[in-house]
């Protein structure tokens, strides 16, 4: 029988349907689906420090120090023009590295969706069979109610009537 994390998602569906007993549910986190090579790992690099709080605070302690020190210091005495041209310097990279978090939590999410995915038609054709056993409990019930109502044959272990 392969492994679990060698099945590719349809090979995993079909059998999530032909056989949900078999069936075991997978916890997919954004580490399983990141990737090995060196651009994933500065990938990951980049949008922990980009989307870090961290970041947001040191930028912001830097603007206000900026704007200050530059009147008192005397390195700029207008602060606008020249601190939104450097903050304005970077932004292309950052929408870029936003795009490329985007894309690799995307791929996640799809992971994730995948796995759901099996798990739930697996789910649904166990009780699908649950269904198919209860009825086939109901029509015995009821052939063994009529039999028992006509007086017919009782079951085994019951003293006739």
């Amino acid at each position: 029988m392969a492994d679990e994390s060698v099945l590719s998602p349809a090979e995993e569906m079909a059998r999530a349907s032909t056989a949900p007993h078999l069936h075991v549910p997978r916890l997919v986190t954004s580490k399983d689906i990141s990737g090995e090579a060196v651009l994933d790992h500065i990938a990951d690099f980049v949008n922990k420090l980009i989307g870090s709080m961290y970041l947001f605070v040191a930028i912001t302690v830097g603007i206000v120090v900026w704007l200050f020190a530059g009147n008192i210091v005397g390195f700029d005495k207008t602060p606008w023009p020249l601190l939104l041209t450097l903050l304005n310097l970077p932004q292309l990279s950052i929408m870029i590295s936003l795009q490329v978090s985007a894309n690799r939590a995307q791929a996640a999410s799809d992971a994730r969706a995948l796995a759901d995915h099996a798990t739930l038609v697996s789910l649904h054709e166990l009780g699908k069979k649950q269904v198919q056993i209860l009825d086939g409990q109901n029509k015995v019930l009821e052939i063994l109610e009529r039999a028992v109502a006509g007086g017919g044959p009782t079951l085994p272990g019951q003293a006739p009537r």
